[in-house]
């Protein structure tokens, strides 16, 4: 069995915040660096495209699984969230580099 890659909010950030928010020209703050800040910040960027746009979806669900973070009471729980927005937002950033 393959080892999970581990994940934090801090290297979701580090990877994803800047890129997705220059693609749609938002610009990204400190604010932007927490956990609510960077859900808004996806949200924010979801809103500036086409509702007919999977990135825009993609970030969408990215955000929403981002908000379960607080409902979750275990390690486990937490890292299987972490691991999906990556994946979404690995998605969402290369379809925006793409454009």
């Amino acid at each position: 069995m393959a080892a999970t890659k581990t994940r934090t909010i801090e290297q979701l950030v580090a990877e994803y915040a800047e890129p997705i928010a220059d693609a749609v020209g938002l610009d990204v703050d400190d604010d932007d660096r927490t956990l609510s800040g960077f859900t808004r910040l996806l949200s924010d960027a979801a809103d500036m495209l086409s509702p007919a746009d999977c990135t825009r979806e993609w970030l969408e669900d990215a955000a929403e699984a981002l908000t379960a973070l607080g409902y979750v009471d275990t390690d486990t729980a937490r890292q299987a969230i972490l691991a999906r927005v990556d994946g979404l937002l690995y998605e969402a950033k290369s379809d925006l580099e793409s454009c």
